[in-house]
């Protein structure tokens, strides 16, 4: 192999190698675009009765959590003004307006995705200390209980606290002494609102939260629980049980820091339900969102930013060096004959619209048709460019003819006909016949077999989901190809086809 080819494709192999690397690492593109990701579908559906004069609904949104971001929400409000207002952390919608019409209805929809950005929960809290409603009085009782354990570790003044809460729980109402003033208090403050001063006051910064839990179904009412910062990363408290979630990543906040998930001023809530469904999406899809936003110069260049029917056009068309380089691995070291070079991708394309099973049916129907006249034409003995016009037109009547009978059998498959390469078939009907005349039927056969093969293999490649997204997000892979085709193109052994045919001689020798 001479050392100017291995140079060329070992640069090729180089600048491709770098920009795809420069687009994982730096950009963050993933690695198998087509792989599958699980996203969640939210649906919001709330109905009320407004009462006199203005209304206003308010609902907590989904919010950065576990890894979770939301990518696309869409909102209808119907008569009533929508403003989307931020307050600290929370994302807020709320609709108002003056409506005397009743069973006012209200719809949201978000889709979540799994994101490596950093959220919400994994943000240390910017301010500390109990900011709810307890008295200062009810607050010293409580300091005065758990100053002893505010030196001890996080995960064991956590248990310590724990205990406490349910030690109180197991309590009778008529309790006296230190125990029984925190009860009195949980039967005026709350348990929720009790356990959540004594995180603070023994400085586990915690909060309140509402949200949803992460489930396929309908709910209809908020969960609540507490977030506990535990010096690295909050952990979520279910301040019924006094235990921390397993898994808080099937949580969803919806509403952090004691806002209210749903507040309605002047009117009646009639309804109101949250709908979660999983969904798996393609990451392209994802990387797409990602792509169109970004300033970054290979994103600015990307073939996503294509009208999207120009991007199907290009997915296929990305793959045709594919093709191409299957026929150079075929032909040249397997030693496939084939009709011309670029017949057989060009019928893999055409096998996109009529279906592998009708266009090689079509391929050899027409084929032998074509055959036949052109036998009859010899004895005439016309010259090439009208004889080639002659069949190029028996191909476009029997396309014509197959269009009208898949019409009337509803075979959309005859009517895709048409996007077969007539130019292409023509050629190969001439080409069927020489080597019949020059080599004989059993060769012409062997032909249109290999011709055939290399279609149906070229077929599989470019209807190849995974790698069409590959190489389009990709498309520096086509230096790739274009390397393999020189390395190919430098061969000058036997071919495997060879080997079988003079096995003979090489026993012998």
């Amino acid at each position: 192999m001479k050392r100017p080819a291995l140079f060329l494709a070992a640069l090729l192999f180089l600048i491709a190698a770098a920009i795809m690397t420069y687009r994982i690492l730096k950009l963050g593109y993933p690695l198998f675009p087509m792989a599958a990701g699980q996203v969640w579908r939210l649906e919001i559906e709330a109905s009320i009765d407004p009462g006199p004069g203005e209304s206003r609904l308010s609902l907590g949104l989904p919010l950065p959590h576990k890894g979770k971001v939301v990518i696309e929400e869409s909102i209808a409000s119907g008569p009533y003004s929508f403003t989307l207002l931020s307050q600290g952390p929370n994302r807020m919608a709320i609709w108002s307006g003056d409506s005397k019409e009743e069973n006012q209805e209200f719809h949201y929809r978000a889709t979540l995705v799994s994101s490596a950005r950093k959220s919400l929960s994994d943000q240390p809290p910017k301010e500390s200390g109990y900011a709810g409603i307890l008295a200062k009085e009810d607050l010293k009782v409580l300091g005065d209980r758990i100053v002893s354990w505010k030196n001890l570790k996080p995960d064991r003044r956590l248990e310590k606290i724990l205990d406490l809460s349910r030690q109180v729980a197991d309590l009778s109402p008529s309790s006296s002494g230190p125990l029984g003033k925190i009860k009195e208090m949980e039967k005026r403050y709350g348990h929720t609102e009790i356990l959540l001063a004594l995180l603070n006051e023994s400085d586990l910064p915690a909060r309140k939260v509402e949200g949803l839990w992460l489930e396929e179904g309908i709910q209809t009412k908020l969960v609540q629980w507490i977030e506990i910062w535990m010096a690295k990363s909050w952990e979520a408290l279910n301040p019924e049980t006094g235990q921390l979630f397993k898994n808080p990543a099937q949580l969803l906040p919806l509403a952090i820091g004691g806002v209210p998930g749903v507040r309605l001023d002047n009117g009646r809530l009639t309804d109101l339900r949250w709908t979660l469904t999983r969904q798996v999406v393609r990451q392209w899809k994802l990387l797409f969102e990602r792509i169109i936003q970004s300033n970054q110069f290979l994103n600015r260049w990307s073939l996503f930013h294509l009208p999207e029917n120009f991007q199907q056009t290009f997915r296929f068309l990305l793959l045709v060096p594919i093709g191409a380089l299957m026929i150079s691995i075929l032909r040249n070291i397997f030693g496939f004959p084939t009709f011309g070079i670029f017949m057989p991708v060009l019928m893999a394309l055409a096998f996109r619209s009529t279906g592998l099973l009708y266009g090689i049916s079509i391929f050899a129907g027409v084929l032998l048709i074509g055959y036949l006249v052109r036998r009859s034409l010899d004895k005439l003995h016309l010259l090439l460019v009208p004889r080639m016009s002659l069949l190029l037109t028996l191909v476009i009547c029997c396309f014509t003819l197959l269009a009208l009978v898949g019409n009337k059998l509803g075979l959309r498959e005859f009517m895709s006909v048409g996007l077969i390469p007539f130019v292409i078939l023509t050629m190969t009907i001439e080409r069927f016949f020489v080597v019949i005349e020059e080599d004989g039927l059993r060769r012409a056969l062997m032909t249109s077999a290999g011709s055939t093969a290399v279609s149906v293999i070229a077929y599989q490649v470019v209807n190849w989901e995974r790698l069409q997204m590959l190489f389009f997000v990709y498309p520096e892979l086509m230096l790739v190809v274009a390397a393999l085709q020189v390395l190919i193109g430098q061969y000058t052994g036997y071919r495997v086809s060879e080997l079988f045919r003079f096995r003979n001689l090489r026993g012998s020798s």
